[in-house]
C-alpha cells in the first residue's frame, strides 16, 4: 500500500493515477460496516454523491457474512476492523483477498489503531475528509491511500496526543509534566512523595497511553506544548489554531 500527501491539486494523484480514471464512471459495490449511525448517514450521503454506487449498510461483520454478497469495498468502523483481525483472521483474510477494505476511524484514534491499519487497503478520517470518499475508494482499489498532511507534522501529531492527555490519571498527567522539565525518575519520586519503582510504572503507562517510543520524546512532546497541556487536559478537543497563536 502506497501512503500519498493529502493535497488538493493535481500532484496529489500517484504516478500513473490520472484523475480522469479517478472520475470514470465505474459502478461499484460498496458495504459499509459501521455501528455509529450518524457516521454511516455521512458516509452514505457522500457517496450518493457520485451517483454510481450500490451502497448496503451492516451494523455488524457477521451480517455481512450471512449475506453472502462480495463487494468492491467495504467501509468498516475501526473497532469493528480490530476485532475482526485480532479474532477473526480467516473471516479477514477471505474478505480481503475478495473486496478492498477501507477504514473508518477518527483523527484522535489515528495513533490507537497505527498497529492494525497497515492491514487495511485505504483510510479514511470521518473527521476530516469523508466528504471525498469517493475518491478515497478510488484509489484504494487502485493499491494507493491518502493520508492527511496534518499527520505528516509533528504538531499534527502533537494534535492527537492532546486529545488522549485526558486518558491519564493525576499522578500519571504529573509525571508527563516533570517529564517535560527532564528530570529522571528519582527526581520525580521525591518531588510526587511516591517510590521510585511507582515512578517507573507511570513513566511505562504514559509512554504506552500516549504511544510515545521512549521517556525523551514524551519530555520534549510536554515540553513542546507546556502552555497546552492542562487546558488539553480539560478539554474534549482543543483548538491547534488557538496553540499556535500561543506561541
Amino acid at each position: 500500500m502506497h501512503v500519498h500527501n493529502d493535497q488538493t491539486t493535481r500532484k496529489s494523484f500517484p504516478q500513473g493515477l490520472d484523475e480522469t480514471r479517478l472520475t470514470a464512471v465505474t459502478p461499484m459495490h460498496v458495504c459499509l460496516v459501521v455501528d455509529d449511525d450518524a457516521v454511516a448517514d455521512h458516509l452514505v450521503s457522500a457517496l450518493e454523491k457520485a451517483g454510481r454506487h450500490r451502497i448496503s449498510v451492516f451494523h455488524d461483520i457477521s451480517d455481512l457474512q450471512q449475506s453472502n454478497i462480495t463487494p468492491d469495498a467495504i467501509l468498516i468502523g475501526v473497532q469493528q476492523f480490530a476485532a475482526l483481525r485480532e479474532n477473526e483472521p480467516m473471516v479477514y483474510l477471505r474478505l480481503s483477498r475478495r473486496s478492498r477494505i477501507v477504514v473508518v476511524l477518527s483523527s484522535r484514534e489515528l495513533l490507537d489503531a497505527a498497529h492494525i491499519l497497515a492491514f487495511a487497503d485505504a483510510w479514511v478520517f470521518q473527521d476530516i475528509n469523508a466528504d471525498r470518499i469517493n475518491e478515497l475508494i478510488d484509489l484504494g482499489l487502485e493499491g494507493h491511500c491518502l493520508m492527511p498532511k496534518q499527520f505528516l507534522s509533528r504538531l499534527g501529531v502533537d494534535e492527537i496526543r492532546l486529545t488522549l492527555l485526558p486518558r491519564l490519571s493525576d499522578v500519571e498527567f504529573r509525571t508527563l509534566l516533570l517529564l517535560g522539565e527532564g528530570l529522571n525518575n528519582r527526581t520525580i519520586a521525591d518531588q510526587l512523595e511516591l517510590s521510585e519503582a511507582v515512578i517507573k510504572s507511570m513513566v511505562r503507562s504514559v509512554l504506552s497511553k500516549l504511544h510515545f517510543r521512549n521517556r525523551t520524546e514524551a519530555g520534549v512532546f510536554a515540553a513542546r506544548q507546556q502552555p497546552s497541556l492542562e487546558i488539553a487536559r480539560n478539554s474534549e478537543r482543543p483548538s491547534l489554531a488557538a496553540r499556535s497563536s500561543e506561541g
